[in-house]
């Protein structure tokens, strides 16, 4: 089974990719976000840890994670995200392990796709290669003024926090340029595919 990480900025255009190599391929898909969401779910692992460190302030009536209050609580403390993501990503990366390993069992899947915008050393060990999805900044800017209703201005203060081109490219091993021409895409996205899994079954990796 090809292991891959699908990488790429805030208005790349991921998730259609994804959906598409879901509904193409039959590909696996796990998305590191909802992996994140479920592990702080009460009673998981990532909630009880993080009351623990940040109490429960941010909890709404129910004892669900608020979003919004723990939004607030990050914005007022700037060790409180750092405290989050120390607790959360080695769940999530080891979460995800699990899941590829019992798909490897199983033989459902000739690929699993992982998405995350950030993949750690650890997550290396694991998965075969990285692709990384390139979209010009304009393009996505111009995607999550549609889709979200940010100014032009917040949407050039996102994209500035975010990891530069040169970046995820040096960190990936395969690009995939989703620019407006979808079936363009779907070329290059089928050709990075075949490419991996045709280097995976000659044992290059």
């Amino acid at each position: 089974m090809l292991k891959a990480g699908l990488t790429g900025g805030v208005g790349a255009g991921k998730s259609r990719i994804l959906s598409w190599m879901e509904k193409t391929w039959g590909a696996g898909i796990i998305r590191t976000d909802e992996v994140a969401h479920q592990l702080m779910e009460p009673g998981e692992k990532a909630y009880i840890r993080v009351t623990e460190e940040l109490g429960t302030s941010f909890l709404d009536q129910e004892g669900r994670i608020d979003r919004p209050a723990l939004a607030r609580l990050i914005f007022q403390d700037g060790q409180a995200k750092k405290t989050i993501d120390r607790i959360t990503h080695p769940l999530v990366w080891e979460s995800v392990k699990q899941t590829l390993l019992s798909a490897e069992e199983t033989k459902k899947y000739e690929v699993m796709v992982v998405e995350s915008a950030l993949f750690d050393e650890a997550s290396l060990t694991f998965l075969d290669e990285i692709w990384y999805v390139y979209t010009p900044k304009e393009i996505r800017i111009e995607r999550l003024m549609e889709s979200r209703g940010y100014s032009r201005e917040k949407c050039r203060s996102i994209l500035a926090n975010q990891r530069t081109d040169e970046e995820f490219r040096r960190h990936s091993h395969r690009v995939i340029v989703n620019d407006g021409n979808w079936e363009k895409t779907e070329r290059e996205a089928s050709a990075v595919y075949q490419a991996a899994l045709a280097e995976r079954n000659a044992g290059v990796f």
